[in-house]
């Protein structure tokens, strides 16, 4: 590093109404604020000389000589170290109005360093910042960078400044609120804070303060390598004492080739976390962005009363969700119901969520089928934001339906599925995979039928992604083995989705669960869930649908039903006759755990016998009804559905206790029977 020669005591010029950005108080005031409580930050600003309404606005503009009296009442409140570490504060909504710009380029930390160094007026008029990098050891290296040497220096305006005194403890402080600021950018991707180590320093009498900032990036890859290295060492050694040095050094290379690829995994779900931090903040941004330049409120307002494009009259505001608004509306010549989607916020302003929008209008408008929820008209208001026009739909969400009563009993579900089967069917003859179907994107309409909603995030399977390679984007709970590792996705990741949906809404649980998004992704890769009749051996479930929900489920995607269509026939292939189509009051949502005593336990005993005697007088009576049908039929069924309905196969024997405590028989109302199959047979 180039040493910094000293200076005279006399060249730093301060004093001006506007010098330095009102972000460099802002962290702090919240702070106060929230542990001191508002009056301590009004008396603060009092103090420092410093009106409200200038910190009010972080992109306002405050003097030297005021921001370094705030800072050092905010030292007496916090402590010394209160300004070199800013903490959750750096990404508090109303801290990160001066970032907007920097967050629309900056792709990972260094570049957030690079912007600073750039564009320093924005932050400072009376000093500069340069930016040299470095590598972990000091060395110039190009990548990866996780090293960064900042200096600022002041800003040289000329003239006769000798009469300016250098306030060293003045300097201190503004020092420490720039090690604050530059410890700080990791956190805006959900990194850790970084190391800032001062090596020169204007308070100390040199002409700059230079920073050396590192951080931990989240390159190289090492979890490959470290993976695959401590999986060939402690797998090798352990077969290598039980079994011999080839046996060891076979299940070495095993074990080795399975840790880099939990290596591999462990890296992908570190990258897609703090890709979507950065995102969850970036947005935070230009929300405050928009908030303070005033055109939050504006994009869109409250549109209730007003005319869209000179035909949709907007009435009373039906859902709402992260980016958009849903309002009922009537067609002003053709008095018919229609719902109308608009972008708000900062989504409004997104390039990337104006995309999606039109990419689900463009979808939903092709893929022309019952089950698709229709879409009219797509345009743009006048200030610019978009909004689509779809068919309004009467009825609630699966996951409503879900949330208020429980479980789907077999007879009225089986019909719901194959609705959804049909629906994606139909995306998928068009090159469409949904990528995120969930009990949220089915919708339930009043008429008996369903249909599946918002294709925001499908993919285009001959278009280009509007996500990267390696991006996984979804719902955890419901994403395929091969969209959790950001593979290429096609129709059987539908398939996946739909499995864990069925299985959910028919015993009360989802198949895999973990206690964080990481642990998820890990598990849908190697986990196989338990059989639906086992879990809930208390609930009427027909082992064809547990076989077909079972099938959906299976890792390799060539195991999975082939297509939707396939799934369908599965599904129709099963007698609804008999299936209850709803549970009675009281039914257990989830699988009860075992009793304590043993009166309890003959209860639950006697009830679940009741149930198995019943479910195994069903499936005789269907396997002898199917026995019979193909003895008077000339034509043989397709192999898969005759194998759906041949249930002449020995059955699985159940656990000689139950799970839990089942539905008493003896007190039980009679379950509702099912309708007949809708439209006969399948598409």
């Amino acid at each position: 590093m180039t040493s910094v020669p000293p200076m005279s005591r006399g060249q730093v010029r301060q004093g001006g109404k506007e010098e330095l950005r009102a972000s460099v108080l802002k962290t702090y005031l919240l702070r106060v604020r929230a542990e001191k409580g508002e009056r301590a930050v009004r008396q603060l600003l009092a103090q420092s000389g410093i009106d409200p309404t200038a910190v009010d606005n972080e992109r306002g503009w405050v003097s030297s000589e005021a921001a370094k009296r705030a800072l050092r009442q905010v030292v007496q409140l916090l402590g010394n170290d209160s300004l070199r570490h800013r903490g959750e504060w750096t990404t508090h909504p109303e801290a990160l109005g001066t970032l907007v710009r920097m967050l629309r380029v900056a792709k990972q930390p260094v570049d957030a360093y690079r912007y600073l160094a750039a564009n320093a007026k924005e932050v400072t008029r009376v000093g500069t910042w340069e930016l040299e990098e470095v590598g972990a050891a000091g060395d110039k290296v190009t990548s990866p960078i996780h090293s960064v040497r900042m200096t600022y220096r002041p800003r040289d305006e000329g003239g006769d400044d000798s009469g300016d005194k250098l306030d060293a403890e003045g300097e201190e402080f503004l020092s420490a609120s720039r090690e604050g600021d530059l410890a700080a950018f990791p956190l805006i991707w959900g990194l850790p804070e970084a190391e800032v180590v001062r090596e020169a320093c204007i308070s100390k009498g040199s002409e700059a303060s230079v920073y050396l900032v590192k951080w931990r990036s989240t390159r190289p890859r090492t979890g490959p390598i470290f993976g695959a290295i401590a999986a060939f060492i402690a797998c090798g050694a352990l077969v290598g004492v039980a079994g011999g040095w080839i046996a060891g050094l076979i299940g070495a290379f095993l074990a080795g080739v399975l840790g880099g690829g939990a290596g591999l995994l462990w890296d992908r779900s570190q990258e897609d976390k703090a890709a979507r931090t950065f995102e969850r903040n970036r947005i935070a941004a230009l929300e405050r962005g928009l908030e303070l330049r005033g055109e939050l409120g504006a994009t869109p307002g409250e549109l209730t009363g007003t005319v869209l494009g000179g035909k949709f009259r907007i009435g009373r505001k039906i859902g709402s969700g992260g980016i958009g608004v849903v309002y009922a509306a009537e067609h002003t010549t053709l008095g018919h119901e229609v719902a109308v989607k608009v972008l708000r916020g900062a989504a409004a302003k997104d390039g990337g969520e104006i995309a999606r929008l039109r990419r689900e209008a463009y979808i939903q408008v092709h893929v022309e089928h019952p089950n698709v929820v229709r879409v009219l008209d797509l345009d743009q208001m006048p200030d610019g934001s978009i909004y689509v026009v779809m068919e309004r739909l009467i009825g609630r969400s699966l996951a409503d339906k879900m949330a208020r009563e429980g479980l789907l009993a077999p007879g009225f579900a089986i019909p719901v599925f194959i609705g959804v089967c049909r629906a994606l069917a139909a995306a998928h003859k068009k090159g469409v995979v949904h990528r995120d179907l969930k009990p949220g994107n089915v919708f339930l309409c009043e008429d008996g039928n369903s249909k599946v909603l918002d294709f925001g995030m499908s993919k285009l399977t001959t278009a280009e992604s509007l996500t990267q390679t390696g991006y996984t984007l979804g719902t955890p709970e419901y994403m395929a083995p091969e969209q959790c590792i950001g593979a290429n996705v096609e129709a059987r990741t539908d398939i996946y989705a739909l499995g864990v949906l069925m299985y959910e809404a028919l015993t009360g649980e989802l198949p895999i669960v973990a206690q964080n998004r990481r642990d998820l992704l890990d598990l849908h890769q190697r986990q196989v869930p338990i059989s639906m009749r086992v879990k809930r051996p208390d609930l009427p479930i027909p082992e064809a649908l547990d076989a077909a929900v079972m099938k959906c489920l299976k890792k390799r995607m060539n195991e999975r039903p082939k297509s939707a269509t396939e799934l369908e026939l599965m599904l129709s292939a099963i007698p609804l006759e008999g299936l209850p189509t709803s549970y009675p009051p009281g039914t257990s949502r989830k699988a009860p755990l075992k009793g304590s005593s043993a009166k309890d336990k003959d209860k639950r005993d006697g009830a679940a016998k009741d149930v198995r005697d019943a479910r195994d007088a069903r499936d005789a009576r269907d396997a002898k009804d199917a026995k019979d049908a193909r003895a008077l039929s000339d034509t043989k069924d397709p192999p898969d559905v005759r194998d759906a309905r041949d249930t002449t196969e020995p059955r699985e024997k159940l656990p000689p206790k139950p799970v839990g405590a089942p539905i008493d028989a003896t007190t039980m109302p009679a379950f509702a029977s099912a309708p007949p199959h809708p439209n006969g047979k399948p598409e």
